[in-house]
């Protein structure tokens, strides 16, 4: 549980310290205080977990030298502290200009407290409301959960009921969809001015069945509907198993993705995708996206309506898709591509699309290759939303056949001095030398790509044909050049002789 650090500000509790919020204003509203923390130790970010608020007499820290009362900031914005509270009393002076600044880039609210405040009673009064916050938030959720077991005993495992007992004493809109985005029931008025919904997934001995949210309005206490769907959820998925087994179809189905993710084969796989409908023999392509752990049904839902004949198989923090394919053909992978991406679209979440699976038999490399793109392309920061293995096919040929010192080596001779010469200034140079090769050493389109004027482009292609040893063109340099950025891009590590 936690507090509104915006709702701890007006409460009064340190006003004798007469707060003034110097820096990161505007992180001051959505900011959630977990605990209060006081301390003079400055390497206390590693001892830190994120959400507190902490206190500081601020004697050791403004004895530090500008760089490292910097240093200190960013690690404590690393570790997610909400806030941090500086006493300037009795120094004669205010914060130094270079920590408010590091503050507000780093997106932490720095108060200055300009008179004395005890901090053990600030800690006391502000960590009592929290305890007392999460106490009421449990006894909340015993009195749910007892609700829905007399329910369960003079009801049955009807999963309307149950839910009609959840909406009414949380004040929430309800719905259970079952793992392929299908409605199973609901319960509750949809409130007019929602929050994000809530939701988490119904399992049984470790296995999703169906995925429940709960959806508030403006005025609901997020952070108790959470503590209390933590505590029903497991209650509301054993009335469901025994209220709606899942068909035989689907369990196949289910059983069939989680053989593949696993790499197994044999008859059994013939098996499985004979009773899931799915032609052993037909091409496919294997994809994942990564979601939250509450699950986004929006996503599967969306996914299965671009393409209809697509197994979508909820698994943690994933999303396990396969797509049978008309034809092993460059169109045919391009459509499933593209339809994944529009499902993605506009969601904040992440995927890749593996190569091409002949049959249902090399299905497991494809979806690994799709995993191991994932991880490549978030290296890369590159824009899709889904990468495609194939845009990462030397990166991942590399991994697998190349060793740690081989990669290092070929990129240190071709790419050393750029490298490290983006690293100690924080520029884009490889990243322009990799668009410029990648659009066959277009200048106007790579221009476009990178958001630059061709002057602009020019002036960096230059400049990285200095370092290089100049202009790549009609020397035999380009294919090297190409690996080497492409292995940059997959995370390559150089030494730094700087």
């Amino acid at each position: 549980m936690s507090l509104l650090l915006s709702e701890i500000l007006a409460s009064g509790v340190l006003a004798a310290g007469a707060p003034q919020v110097v820096a990161g204003e505007r992180a001051v509203d959505a900011a959630r205080v977990r605990w209060v923390h006081s301390s003079e130790v400055l390497e206390i970010a590693p001892l830190l977990s994120g959400g507190e608020l902490l206190l500081t007499g601020g004697v050791a820290l403004l004895a530090l030298k500008a760089a490292a009362q910097v240093e200190y900031v960013w690690s404590l914005a690393a570790r997610g502290v909400a806030a941090l509270a500086v006493e300037t009393a009795g120094s004669g002076r205010h914060l130094p200009a270079e920590l408010v600044a590091a503050a507000e880039e780093a997106g932490l609210p720095l108060l200055e407290l300009r008179q004395v405040v005890p901090f053990v009673e600030v800690a006391e009064e502000v960590n009592r409301r929290i305890v007392s916050a999460q106490v009421a938030a449990l006894r909340v959720a015993d009195q749910l959960s007892q609700a829905l077991t007399e329910r369960i005993a003079t009801s049955g495992a009807s999963l309307e009921p149950l839910l009609a007992v959840i909406a009414e004493t949380l004040g929430v809109h309800v719905r259970v969809l079952d793992t392929r985005g299908g409605l199973l029931g609901e319960a509750g008025q949809s409130p007019d001015d929602p929050l994000e919904p809530l939701g988490a997934e119904l399992s049984v001995s470790g296995i999703g069945v169906a995925h429940i949210e709960l959806l508030g309005g403006a005025g609901a206490d997020v952070e108790t509907l959470e503590t209390v769907l933590a505590r029903v959820r497991s209650i509301v998925a054993l009335a469901l198993v025994r209220h709606s087994r899942p068909s035989l179809t689907r369990l196949a189905e289910d059983e069939l993705v989680r053989l593949i993710g696993a790499g197994g084969g044999g008859e059994r796989l013939i098996e499985l995708s004979q009773a899931s409908g799915i032609d052993p023999e037909r091409p496919m392509v294997m994809a994942v996206v990564r979601r939250p752990a509450d699950g986004h049904v929006d996503t599967e839902q969306r996914t299965r309506r671009a393409l209809p004949s697509t197994l979508v198989v909820a698994r943690g923090d994933w999303l396990e898709i396969l797509t049978p394919l008309r034809a092993a053909t460059q169109a045919e992978r391009a459509r499933a591509l593209t339809a994944l991406r529009s499902a993605v679209a506009g969601t904040g979440l992440t995927g890749a699309l593996g190569p091409t699976a002949p049959t249902v038999r090399q299905a497991s490399f494809s979806l690994a290759e799709a995993r191991t793109t994932w991880r490549l392309g978030r290296s890369a920061r590159g824009a899709d939303a889904v990468h495609d293995a194939t845009d990462f096919l030397v990166e991942r040929m590399a991994e697998r056949s190349l060793s740690r010192g081989v990669v290092d080596a070929l990129v240190e001779e071709a790419l050393g001095e750029l490298v490290r010469l983006d690293q100690r200034s924080g520029g884009e140079l490889v990243r322009t030398l990799d668009v410029w090769i990648s659009t066959g050493c277009n200048a106007t389109e790579a221009a476009q790509i990178l958001f630059l004027e061709r002057q602009s482009l020019h002036k960096r292609l230059r400049r990285i044909f200095l370092v290089i040893g100049g202009d790549p063109r009609g020397r035999g340099q380009l294919a090297g050049l190409a690996l080497a950025v492409r292995l940059v891009r997959g995370g390559a590590q150089l030494r730094d002789d700087s």
